[in-house]
């Protein structure tokens, strides 16, 4: 009998990891959600979460919170150095589409609002995108065709529409925006040649 309640004891003890398991996962991911929401913290997350080996070619992490985010993500490097990217969403409907194409792109997005829309195309060699968005329903489409070209952004806004185009090489592009209550202006930016530099802030160009 006792040997029979042992069994039973061991069973109800085993059966129930999963379930701790789960919660402590569920605890992490709200853990993650909060300092995302306090800061998004791009540069942080990129080395918590993207850990490349030595020899890798393509790495790519992600970090999916919210429900009905979708991420697609088309690598192809062809030298020997890694086309990286670090993806994180965190509230629901989100969706971001990337292509690699070259080697040292660089990527490491993020978009913590609901129904953000991310498009973005690396060819070349060292082009590097970092952003973070935060609002909601905010539709942002990059291309870097070259090398060198460096596109950082923060956003903190609602409807913003954007289309950036970086063709050349040495080409930067620092956007900042930030409005909670109206609609985020949008625009359209193209920036073909060699070491051409805009900032644009609060929808202003300067």
């Amino acid at each position: 009998m006792k040997m029979i309640l042992f069994l039973l004891l061991s069973s109800g003890l085993v059966s129930s990891l999963p379930s701790q398991a789960q919660t402590l996962g569920v605890s992490q991911a709200a853990t993650t959600e909060q300092r995302l929401a306090e800061d998004l913290g791009v540069d942080r997350l990129r080395n918590a979460l993207l850990l490349p080996s030595p020899d890798a070619r393509n790495t790519a992490s992600l970090l999916q919170v919210g429900t009905a985010n979708t991420a697609t993500i088309n690598q192809a490097s062809v030298g020997v150095l890694p086309n990286q990217a670090t993806v994180i969403q965190v509230g629901a409907s989100n969706a971001l589409n990337l292509t690699q194409t070259g080697l040292n792109n660089q990527t490491a997005f993020g978009q913590t609002g609901n129904a953000n829309q991310a498009t973005l195309r690396q060819t070349g060699s060292s082009n590097t995108i970092d952003g973070h968005v935060v609002g909601n329903n905010n539709d942002l489409e990059v291309q870097q065709q070259g090398q060198d070209n460096r596109y950082s952004t923060q956003l903190t806004g609602n409807n913003g529409r954007y289309s950036i185009e970086q063709i050349g090489s040495g080409n930067s592009l620092t956007q900042r925006e930030t409005s909670a209550t109206t609609p985020l202006p949008g625009y359209n930016v193209q920036q073909q040649g060699t070491g051409m530099k805009l900032t644009i802030e609060q929808g202003k160009a300067y």
